[in-house]
């Protein structure tokens, strides 16, 4: 896998969605340094379709419309490129937040179908927490059998659907295995494709911290998972550390 941007890393520590704004428009250098962003994300897995559009919304807000087939692996690298995003404008003193209720201004773009958008504009108040301790998530044992591993607190902070963290790290053998929650009824059905988009924004967080500490990343699928009580298998990172070379 290429390199996220690593100026997005530091920016997991800090993030915190944003609800209320000025009524300042965005200025149009941020506007275009977003787009130039936007064309150079890096996808989760390369061979999958996605789309984004940035649009108008409320007042002086505005939107990035986000679109891909309604499938696991789709909705897995949708949601990690979509994350890179949210980093960056979060990075760019703006805030942002991650919306599934939104309806479409178009239902297609590209030829694919809507999926979810991230809300942004100038934030009223201080768009960063000032410490990990302002987040609210479960302790890193509860989401991995490895929890002292520092990748494993990048994950802890991301954002989830109602905050349910539904991810779990299975680190075996230079491989992480990131499994989703099977939950109740409503996790099943409802929640089930924004889930698929909670294990996307997860693998983000993971591949930063991972490349931050020098590792190399191949995203796999493994045929034969092993089976991890309340959770089903979603994808797969092999880790390998860089060589340095001196030249």
């Amino acid at each position: 896998m290429k390199s996220l941007n690593p100026s997005l890393y530091p920016v997991i520590f800090q993030r915190k969605s944003t609800r209320s704004y000025r009524e300042r428009p965005i200025p149009d250098e941020q506007i275009n340094q977003l787009q130039a962003f936007i064309s150079e994300i890096i996808p989760l897995f390369p061979s999958e379709k996605a789309a984004f559009k940035i649009q108008p919304h409320k007042g002086n807000r505005m939107k990035i419309s986000a679109y891909a087939i309604s499938e696991p692996a789709a909705y897995f690298n949708l949601a990690f490129m979509m994350q890179q995003i949210d980093l960056f404008i979060q990075m760019s003193g703006m805030g942002s937040l991650w919306n599934g209720t939104i309806r479409a201004t178009e239902n297609e773009h590209q030829g694919l179908p809507y999926g979810i958008c991230l809300v942004f504009g100038m934030p009223k108040e201080n768009p960063v927490r000032t410490g990990i301790n302002q987040f609210q998530r479960k302790p890193a044992e509860e989401i991995s059998n490895k929890p002292e591993l520092p990748f494993v607190d990048a994950v802890r902070l991301a954002p989830s659907t109602r905050n349910k963290q539904p991810w779990y790290l299975l680190c075996e053998n230079k491989r992480i295995d990131l499994y989703c929650m099977k939950g109740g009824f409503l996790d099943r059905t409802l929640l089930q494709s924004l889930h698929w988009l909670d294990i996307g924004i997860a693998a983000c967080h993971a591949v930063l911290a991972l490349q931050k500490e020098g590792f190399s990343i191949t995203v796999f699928s493994e045929p034969h998972p092993a089976n991890q009580e309340g959770y089903r298998y979603c994808l797969s990172l092999k880790i390998e550390r860089k060589q340095i070379t001196n030249e």
